[in-house]
């Protein structure tokens, strides 16, 4: 058997991120067509370029990209069943999920960052993301999606303002990923159970295609869900949950034009504390019982009927004539999410909610508009990438609180909670990425960013926060700069390719940070409009590695090791202790700081011999802050959100071409080194713990073609775990996750 070469490619005419998909074939080692990416300034539609390798095709294919990326396909997707966006990208290495025992109390952290601001997360490329005080950030249906691509780090020329942690490209189905070559039009129908919490969950999918340009798919998910059921036996009070998500999408092709519109919808209820994430219940004192008649009764009065919904619309069209100079795409979108949540009868009548409770009944709104314009071209050894932008993110927050309907100075109990102002935050930007093959050994990837963001708030309706004399001043305010990357790609031998990427990435402050106040009285009270950018040195070096023949004839090891480090500068945070100064009469709520370290390293490998298949990821990461974050000048203390050393390890086996089997062993250490604990940092420490899952998949052939049947057996051995990005809340106990699909 030949080797194949590890950047072997007929011809070099290949947009950026292609790349890591022809890596992905060459490593598979079989004859495969290079699809062009779904995401910002790449086609969205089938390469035209074959790339033929020599060698034997493995039943499970490799997909080793980029170093810092990751590519998880429509296959994984139904492979995980997943119950949340979060668990997705938790399977791959330096991800996690942050908190999230609870539907709707998620989030997601990458090499540290988990703030809503650190990542930017596309649907079609929609930005998508919610921000609440113990509320989840990022909401969609897995069943909807066919494809993730995950850019870890601050190295996406598109992703811009923020995304210190990494951009997420999410691209939902579209009929072409059902329809085979002789349908006009088929459906899809699929049913769920998963034991630990009684889910229950169907989909059905229509899809049909009207004429060789025009294509169409409607897509339904159905779930029910009670509470979630700890490993201990005990139920997690008030998890429970129902949703209903929807996919609606129009794909055409004429000549030189593509056009894809999409809608998706996303809609969660459920009664939960008002704190959903990281939340258990509160204790229930002997006061309260009597208070409100019984045990039941009083932890009832603590919680809020829940809505959330998130509605995303999105047009992508390309042109791309035969002129190698113009390859344009156009990207328009419009999202729109909310959250309502009302406290029982009960509480109306017996609770005094105070003002950082929410009140008795709270309404967040964000809404988003977004275009993105850019063209690639090709010519001699360059591939030119330019493009405008513009991003807008308006919020609208609103509580009504019964405790205060006799204060005037609180608009009597109807007004915006001074911690999570509302306002708009508009960005245009314009950027510039240049890819030029140096060699046939040597490409270097130059490009430059610049931001323009500008911010305004909205006044109070409450007096107590909407007092100019105390600071409240809700005005308009605008931060900008450059941010300059550069990235280079060496290959070594035929069996070796290095990588190495440096980002200067900015990060303006929310609106949260700008607007938020404190009561008129209060030691600190004013906005922060002078608060500056926050800035970051991100740097990833990544070897690739490939080797056939090594343990047996015609076996295949794809090996990935990547290096990061990120300095932080003048990161943004709450103005307390040692950076308070009582003796000043108005101080901004929120201030710059010294800046923060973070290193760590991520190791893939993947093997592939006949029939057997094994996947590695571990991750191990570390951080500490300049300084404390209640004194600049005091001692560095660890950073919150450090993920410990974890290690997964996947092992499996096709018994036949229609029968897999699969087992995942994931380790993660202990987690001690967390920050001083204050009010505004309550991360605890961990122990370390292994879980076990299995996966057995039976996809028939012949007249049973058509049908999928999954088992999914989530923590086997029923450990019970306290994750470490959980504040003490314990994880799910075990879980046996059944679907049945059929596809006619």
């Amino acid at each position: 058997m030949s080797h194949p070469d590890l950047l072997s490619r007929q011809n070099h005419n290949v947009s950026p991120s292609t790349l890591g998909l022809t890596l992905a074939c060459i490593l598979g080692s079989f004859p495969c067509q290079v699809l062009a990416g779904n995401v910002l300034g790449v086609p969205k539609v089938t390469g035209i370029e074959v790339i033929e390798v020599s060698g034997i095709q493995h039943r499970r294919p490799m997909a080793i990209v980029t170093p810092g990326e990751a590519l998880i396909t429509m296959e994984q997707l139904e492979e995980m069943q997943a119950s949340s966006f979060a668990e997705v990208i938790d399977d791959m290495a330096g991800a996690h999920i942050d908190g999230g025992t609870r539907s709707g109390g998620e989030r997601i952290n990458i090499w540290g960052f988990g703030e809503t601001e650190d990542l930017n997360v596309y649907v079609d490329n929609a930005p998508v993301g919610f921000e609440q005080y113990r509320y989840g950030s990022f909401f969609i249906d897995p069943d909807l999606l066919k494809q993730v691509e995950v850019i870890k780090g601050a190295h996406d020329v598109r992703s811009g303002n923020g995304g210190f942690g990494g951009a997420i490209y999410a691209v939902t189905k579209s009929a072409s990923d059902f329809l085979k070559h002789d349908q006009s039009f088929g459906s899809r129908v699929k049913a769920s159970y998963a034991s630990n919490n009684e889910t229950k969950g169907y989909t059905a999918t229509s899809y049909a295609t009207f004429s060789p340009e025009l294509s169409a798919l409607l897509h339904i998910t159905g779930k029910e869900a009670d509470d979630t059921e700890l490993a201990t036996g005990e139920a997690y009070a008030y998890s429970g949950f129902e949703q209903q998500n929807y996919l609606g999408k129009l794909d055409f092709e004429q000549g030189d034009h593509q056009l894809a519109l999409s809608f998706t919808r996303y809609l969660d209820e459920g009664r939960k504390p008002w704190a959903n994430r990281r939340g258990a219940m509160p204790t229930i004192s002997d006061y309260n019982i009597k208070k409100y008649g019984s045990y039941e009764q009083a932890l009832y009065a603590t919680t809020s009927d829940n809505t959330y919904r998130e509605n995303t619309w999105s047009a992508n069209y390309r042109y791309s004539p035969s002129n190698p100079l113009i390859d344009t795409q156009v990207a328009i979108s419009h999202s729109s999410n909310d959250r309502h949540w009302i406290r029982p009868d009960i509480a109306w009548e017996k609770m005094f909610v105070s003002v950082g409770s929410f009140g008795h009944e709270s309404w967040l709104e964000y809404k988003r508009d977004f275009v993105d314009i850019n063209n690639l071209s090709r010519f001699g050894n360059h591939e030119l990438i330019t493009g405008l932008q513009y991003r807008s993110l308006d919020r609208n927050s609103l509580v009504f609180n019964k405790s205060y309907q006799k204060k005037a100075e609180k608009n009597f109990g109807l007004y915006t909670p001074y911690y999570q102002p509302s306002g708009r935050q508009d960005t245009y930007a314009a950027y510039i990425q240049d890819r030029i093959s140096l060699t046939d050994e040597l490409t270097i990837k130059p490009s430059l960013r610049y931001d323009y963001i500008y911010s305004v708030g909205r006044e109070n309706l409450a007096s107590d926060y909407n007092d100019l004399a105390a600071g409240h001043d809700y005005s308009a305010t605008d931060h900008s700069g450059w941010s300059p990357r550069f990235g280079l790609e060496y290959r070594l031998s035929t069996n070796h390719q290095l990588s190495f990427d440096y980002a200067y990435s900015l990060m303006a402050p929310v609106v949260d940070e700008i607007y938020a106040v404190q009561y008129a009285k209060a030691s600190i009270t004013a906005t922060s409009p002078e608060v500056e950018l926050e800035r970051l040195h991100a740097y990833k070096l990544g070897l690739t590695s490939s080797f056939s023949d090594l343990f047996a004839a015609q076996d295949r090891l794809a090996t990935q090791v990547t290096l990061f480090a990120n300095h932080g500068e003048n990161d943004i945070a709450q103005r307390r202790g040692e950076n308070s100064d009582k003796s000043l009469p108005l101080q901004s709520n929120y201030t710059n700081l010294d800046g923060y370290k973070m290193h760590g390293v991520d190791i893939e490998a993947q093997y592939r011999v006949a029939r057997f298949f094994s996947d590695l990821a571990a991750s191990w990461q570390a951080g500490t802050h300049n300084g404390s974050l209640r004194d600049s000048q005091g001692d560095d203390e660890y950073l919150a959100n450090i993920a410990p050393l974890d290690i997964k390890l996947r092992l499996g086996y096709y018994l036949t071409d229609e029968l897999s089997l699969a087992w995942q062993g994931a380790w993660y250490d202990a987690q001690d080194k967390v920050p001083s604990e204050d009010l505004f940092n309550s991360e605890l420490p961990s122990d370390n713990y292994f879980l076990q899952h299995a996966t057995l998949a039976y996809e028939p052939q012949g007249s049973l073609s058509g049908l999928t049947l999954r088992l999914m057996l989530k923590n086997i051995t029923n450990v019970q775990v306290t994750p470490f990005l959980s504040d003490g809340i314990p994880a799910a106990g075990r879980d046996v996750r059944l679907s049945a699909a059929y596809s006619f």
